[in-house]
């Protein structure tokens, strides 16, 4: 039988610093952090998205919708830099099946409101360039009572 000691807690030698376990991280193990292939959304736009993703864009006729000026939409943005982020991820990503992933999991679903001619955040984009997007929703400001409820929840 093993005999276990079991002190008070004001026994225990607590003035060793070193982590314990798993929080401990040599930095001989970590491994590098691999570069970011585009700097920023700008450059992965333009060095990536742009020149894989080719669709068939219409001029608002119901089908697909593409502004060059797609920095001028914030949704728009917004999703491309989701998607910037998440290709890197996955491009650096010791999974094989990584990038797969990207294209099903995030590209596909981002694409479809992206382009979407009918109701995505360019839709009625014009080659004229007369159309700078939708306008910001409207909202009522939310009542005391129900802010407290959302918050404290």
């Amino acid at each position: 039988m093993v005999e276990v000691n079991i002190a008070a807690s004001d026994e225990w030698d607590t003035s060793n610093e070193a982590p314990d376990g798993d929080d401990y991280e040599d930095e001989a193990d970590t491994p590098p952090k691999k570069k970011p292939k585009f700097a920023n959304v700008i450059e992965w736009v333009n060095g990536f998205f742009l020149p894989v993703i080719r669709r068939r864009i219409s001029d608002n006729d119901g089908g697909l919708s593409w502004d060059p000026r797609w920095w001028a939409y914030p949704e728009v943005v917004a999703r491309l830099t989701a998607l910037h982020q998440a290709w890197e991820e996955a491009r650096v990503s010791d999974s094989m099946s990584a990038m797969s992933a990207w294209w099903i999991q995030h590209l596909e679903p981002h694409l479809r409101v992206i382009l979407d001619g009918d109701t995505g955040p360019m839709a009625n984009a014009k080659s004229d360039r007369s159309f700078m997007g939708w306008p910001v929703m409207p909202a009522d400001p939310v009542p005391s009572s129900v802010l407290n409820n959302i918050l404290n929840n």
